[in-house]
């Protein structure tokens, strides 16, 4: 794994990036040790293909030092025996579900938004039968198997999601709440690793008052205080210091990061520049999105993902200095096998640490053009 040579690579970073990288980051190198009784040493031969590497671990600690978010890197973790449900062929289960499903007719069995539906070229928007908060909204595409879409179609539901925030202002405002902030909010989960209950795909809206989502504002926060402290913008050096580690790359205004602190396997980011968030913007972001979805259903037969996209707030009160350097940021990671018995979030990942067995630079060189 190239990330157990990444104090080399930082060693050898330029100086600007190389203080960037003092700035942001720190990186331990841990070792265990254990000893293996003679009854299981040819099981752990057969499943992890190196007795001495399992008795002499090498685990790679990295700390963001701006933001406090970490991650511990075990290549052996990925060649853990996982208990699986019996193995199908995703697509022939994928259409079982199709009989009876409302999103393949959501017009006449899902509820709509106060203000109506927003149909788009491939998608339409149905109001959320259970909410998450006052606004919460679907976008459902035509499509129903929930890995069969192309950049037309996702620049499609992203526009129609531009559309459904706008609507959601207006409508806020013949309520009485003109000067109301809103905060916006957009996601993506597929199939049940990633908390999916549907199996037709869709996409999920929601817009929040007084403050946005409290990850989200510990973002902006933390940008900020380095803004504050270093007189420079956050998540450029960020991106500046990943391309140096050969993690980062650009697409057009889009500037892809393979995180070195990723929450969960083969984490990206996806930065699009400040400024007001336009359709435009949101067509970009869309087509952005699918370009590393379809690259890692190519080149790592992806089945379940999510994807989160942090965006500035519509409008109103809110301190609009505050948001002017803040980006439209895409967050996607991968969820693993759908038939996979274990769950990939643990007490680790939900309340410490994320727990990685992808290497941040393998994924790079699989996602560049």
């Amino acid at each position: 794994m190239a990330i157990f040579e990444l104090l080399r690579l930082a060693e050898e970073l330029p100086f600007r990036e190389k203080e960037l990288w003092n700035r942001i980051y720190e990186v331990d190198v841990l070792q265990s040790k254990l000893k293996l009784v003679s009854n299981i040493r040819s099981w752990v031969d057969e499943n992890f293909g190196n007795v001495s590497e399992v008795e002499d671990q090498k685990i790679i600690r990295v700390t963001n030092l701006i933001t406090g978010e970490g991650a511990l890197f075990n290549s052996l973790r990925s060649k853990r025996p996982m208990t699986r449900f019996p193995s199908r062929d995703l697509n022939s289960l994928v259409e079982e579900h199709r009989r009876g499903c409302p999103f393949c007719s959501p017009e006449d069995c899902t509820p709509e938004d106060s203000f109506g539906r927003i149909r788009g070229k491939y998608c339409l928007t149905a109001a959320n039968l259970t909410k998450y908060d006052g606004h919460h909204s679907l976008i459902i595409p035509r499509e129903h198997h929930p890995l069969r879409f192309d950049e037309d179609m996702v620049e499609d539901y992203f526009l129609v999601a531009a559309r459904w925030f706008q609507e959601v202002k207006a409508y806020a405002a013949s309520e009485g709440n003109n000067g109301a902030t809103l905060y916006p909010f957009l996601m993506w989960n597929c199939l049940w690793p990633a908390g999916s209950s549907v199996v037709h795909g869709h996409l999920q809206l929601t817009v929040t008052t007084k403050r946005h989502y409290p990850k989200v504002e510990q973002l902006r926060q933390c940008s900020l205080r380095y803004a504050c402290k270093y007189s420079n913008n956050y998540f450029q050096d960020l991106y500046i210091l990943h391309k140096a580690l050969g993690l980062g790359w650009a697409e057009g205004e889009s500037c892809l990061l393979s995180l070195l602190t990723p929450i969960k396997e083969k984490e990206i980011w996806i930065l699009l520049p400040p400024g007001p968030v336009t359709f435009d913007k949101f067509g970009l972001v869309g087509k952005a999105v699918c370009r590393v979805l379809n690259r890692l259903k190519q080149q790592t037969l992806l089945q379940s993902f999510n994807v989160a996209v942090y965006l500035p707030p519509l409008g109103g009160k809110a301190d609009a200095g505050s948001w002017k350097d803040f980006p439209i940021v895409a967050r996607l990671v991968d969820r693993g096998n759908v038939f996979n018995r274990t769950a990939d979030f643990g007490a680790m990942e939900l309340f410490a640490t994320g727990v990685i067995s992808s290497d941040p630079f393998s994924v790079a060189r699989l996602l560049r053009p």
